[in-house]
């Protein structure tokens, strides 16, 4: 069955391919449930202390893949792991949680309810620990190595500077798996994880839609809401502070990390190009696809 724990090796054809790209290779793995066969996986990782915006970007992004039949990968821990593990399954799709235990050991305890959802609707669990080992302090960030490795992409939602998320975006790099960041509010300190990476040339994840896009998989509606290749810096910026709901420049251009000018400019262009409508109170939102 399914849900029983087993033994997979490189080679054996249950073995994800990927995973050869890790260092140290790991030489088997211990799997509960099924892998799956979806579309594409992406990983997303973050704080395990969020703040309200990063649980809502979390579960958007995590939804919104999983809906698209992405299999949504993370590490099981509180905080971020723990809302897009949670928001895939509400969405009807797959998840696959990278333990930093043995397969029957949930860390942290409180996820153990979570873990058994996650098996019983069609998800895995993946460890390269032997299925009673606890964890030390080395093996999440060991673990974190693996998620990038099983991943095509890898989103970080909200990270510190010394977030471990930051552990897994390295490997990413290291491994050559393309790396996303949710931009947020400069001033606030779980933003700084993801304005550094986009600093050095992360791509910008305001949305699913800006995944499914990279990896070729936005439908019609997706496609038509992303961003012109020459848009600047700044106008991305506004437009993945944006959400449905209206916000005022002054606020949008915190998000942003602008001054007044350039954000009042950068809010002009993306009026222009039908990309964001203004409201009364010089308020702006994306414009409905």
């Amino acid at each position: 069955m399914v849900d029983e724990a087993r033994t997979i090796r490189p080679g054996d054809g249950l073995f994800p391919a990927g995973l050869l790209r890790a260092e140290p290779r790991p030489e088997l793995l211990r799997l509960r449930g099924s892998l799956g066969q979806p579309r594409a996986r992406v990983a997303l990782v973050g704080s395990r202390d969020p703040d309200e915006y990063g649980r809502t970007m979390a579960r958007r992004l995590a939804g919104g893949l999983a809906r698209a039949g992405v299999s949504v990968i993370s590490g099981a821990a509180l905080g971020v792991d723990g809302l897009v593990h949670l928001a895939a399954l509400e969405a009807g799709g797959h998840t696959v949680a990278v333990l930093g235990s043995g397969l029957d050991v949930p860390s942290p305890p409180s996820h153990a309810r979570l873990l058994e959802r996650i098996v019983a609707q069609g998800g895995a669990l993946l460890s390269e620990h032997e299925d009673a080992e606890h964890p030390t302090r080395y093996s999440f960030p060991r673990r974190n190595r693996l998620i990038a490795a099983l991943s095509d992409a890898v989103v970080v939602v909200r990270a510190g500077r010394g977030s471990g998320a930051l552990i897994t975006a390295a490997e990413a790099r290291r491994q050559g798996v393309p790396l996303f960041a949710v931009p947020g509010d400069a001033d606030q300190d779980l933003s700084q994880g993801p304005i550094a990476l986009l600093r050095e040339g992360a791509r910008l994840a305001a949305g699913a839609g800006d995944v499914l896009a990279f990896l070729g998989l936005a439908s019609g509606a997706q496609q038509a809401l992303q961003l012109p290749e020459e848009l600047a810096p700044a106008p991305r910026a506004l437009l993945a502070a944006m959400g449905d709901a209206p916000r005022h420049a002054d606020e949008l251009a915190r998000a942003a990390g602008l001054g007044p000018g350039p954000a009042l400019a950068g809010l002009l262009r993306l009026e222009l190009l039908g990309l964001a409508e203004q409201r009364p109170g010089l308020r702006f939102c994306r414009r409905a696809a």
